[in-house]
């Protein structure tokens, strides 16, 4: 009986070892591939395909899988006209600057949504990666594309000054409807600022970063830092006097 066990030990024994001499070197070079794979993957490329492809496409051509189902189309990254300048840029290429505020708050009227969780590292990425679909290259920032000067932002009432600047992309503000969820809630922003400081937050937005945005930690370089450059004394207050008096 101890032969008998013994030999199908024995057996089982080179049963498996046949098996991993087989198999192993298959197995290990699939390892090999899948990992070389990933390393040839860039960071961007995986944010890209993460969160961008199904609209943009593959190659960045607005062709995705969801953009027959979309009114307002995607942007072709390859040789569409860019519309978005959001610090007053010349053109025809947004500034690093503009393409984060794009990604990080999303396009509201579009199917663009905002991406407030990504890491500062991944929009550097997916940055980088959506810019080298552009054919023929995307010119430096230096190149004299994006050197004019700040483009006023027009309005004289509170109302219209919020809507012009673009502040209803991040900010929800009961009074005026608006639901943005990237920044801080505007809506009692005077029961918790003195008007210095909200006065501060618009001429100098990094100076004071707001500890918790509705989607977590406040995003950093996500507010234009040229509202100084774009409103007047006048319109400044305007906003100020207007946001102190939501309490």
């Amino acid at each position: 009986m101890v032969s008998r066990i013994f030999a199908w030990v024995a057996g089982f024994l080179i049963v498996g070892v046949f098996t991993i001499a087989t198999f192993l070197p298959d197995l290990l070079r699939g390892y090999v591939d899948v990992a070389a794979a990933q390393a040839e993957v860039s960071s961007g490329q995986r944010v890209y395909e993460i969160y961008c492809v199904g609209c943009h496409g593959a190659s960045g051509d607005g062709n995705g899988t969801a953009a027959e189902f979309l009114i307002i189309k995607p942007r072709n990254f390859v040789d569409g006209a860019f519309k978005f300048f959001h610090y007053g840029e010349s053109g025809p290429y947004p500034t690093d600057a503009s393409l984060t505020l794009t990604i990080r708050n999303g396009l509201p009227g579009s199917a663009m949504p905002a991406f407030p969780l990504l890491s500062e590292q991944e929009v550097t990425d997916v940055r980088s990666y959506i810019k080298s679909f552009r054919a023929g290259g995307w010119p430096s920032e230096t190149a004299g594309t994006t050197t004019a000067a700040a483009v006023p932002i027009e309005g004289t009432t509170a109302e219209e000054l919020f809507q012009n600047a673009t502040c209803f992309a991040c900010h929800q503000l009961d009074a005026l409807g608006t639901v943005g969820g990237v920044g801080p809630n505007l809506s009692d922003v005077g029961s918790r600022r003195t008007a210095d400081e909200i006065r501060q937050s618009i001429v100098d937005p990094a100076a004071v970063i707001a500890e918790s945005c509705p989607t977590g930690p406040c995003p950093l370089n996500t507010m234009p830092k040229n509202f100084s450059e774009r409103l007047t004394e006048e319109q400044i207050n305007t906003l100020v006097q207007f946001l102190f008096e939501q309490k």
